[in-house]
């Protein structure tokens, strides 16, 4: 029997972090092209509707989602540049210090936020932009980070737990108690974004929201996605796949997606630990 490297049975040696990661992304079955991207240490989604399985990654490890928005060419090449500058944050990452990460993220975002606004002004003249969530494992701990609607969520085993606050006008009602949180997941401006890569288009410094770390223990998942996803499964059926054993989750969540509509271009990445430092 195949041994499912998410199982507590898979982590029986000592030795150093290790994880396995699972991308998916597709256009979906409403849309014609694919705005999404993702990068796994600065590996970006190759062209077309990949799946894909990084075996056996040792810390640190980066995973970042990205959901493009400003139309077919825009969104696209939005969420393109924010993923092909990700590589130099990855290369980055066994030399930062906890504080040194979210100052060195937060260069990135303003980078990428600044080259992804000179791309819109000189090729479309319009705006635009691409959403972020964002995770580092770095000395057996997530760094969790994010702009716009994409999300992380890690799952205990049993229950799916929402990491990341989306920004959107929805959101913003709610906190500010003119919404109740069922009015805001249903209300017309549930994915009016308020912060996203783009946003910042007078370049004062844009910043990710940073959320507290924490460690990833055996048996856990962490899912980071694109509003495709969870608008089209459910916590439940979420769990239910991640509770299973699966040869590549981010796949049986793609197609669970798929399944219930698909209406819109759907991106994920799933990441456990395989070993943990001892």
């Amino acid at each position: 029997m195949k041994l499912d490297p998410f199982s507590k049975k898979a982590n029986t040696k000592a030795g150093r972090s290790l994880y396995r990661i699972d991308a998916a992304t597709h256009c979906g079955r409403v849309r014609e092209s694919n705005e999404d991207n993702y990068s796994v240490n600065g590996s970006i989604r190759p062209s077309g509707e990949e799946i894909q399985t990084f075996s056996l990654l040792e810390e640190p490890v980066f995973l970042a989602v990205y959901d493009g928005m400003g139309g077919e060419f825009g969104g696209e090449l939005a969420s393109r540049i924010a993923a092909e500058g990700s590589a130099e944050l990855a290369a980055r990452l066994p030399a930062l210090s906890e504080e040194e990460l979210t100052e060195a993220v937060n260069n990135y975002v303003a980078l990428t936020n600044n080259r992804i606004c000179d791309l819109l002004n000189n090729s479309f003249g319009s705006r635009g932009g691409s959403t972020l969530a964002m995770a580092c494992f770095c000395g057996n701990r997530v760094y969790p980070y994010s702009l716009g609607d994409s999300r992380i969520y890690v799952f205990d085993g049993e229950t799916l737990h929402l990491v990341t606050a989306d920004h959107t006008v929805a959101m913003n009602k709610y906190r500010m108690n003119i919404y109740t949180q069922e009015q805001a997941e249903q209300s017309p401006d549930s994915h009016m974004l308020t912060l996203f890569l783009g946003v910042d288009t007078r370049r004062a410094g844009l910043k990710a929201e940073y959320y507290p770390p924490f460690a990833l223990a055996d048996g856990m998942k962490i899912l980071l996605c694109s509003d495709g996803l969870y608008d089209m499964c459910s916590a439940e059926e979420i769990s239910l796949i991640l509770s299973a054993e699966c040869g590549n989750y981010a796949e049986a969540l793609v197609n669970q997606a798929m399944e219930n509509g698909g209406a819109d271009n759907i991106t994920c990445i799933v990441a456990g630990m395989v070993q943990q430092n001892k």
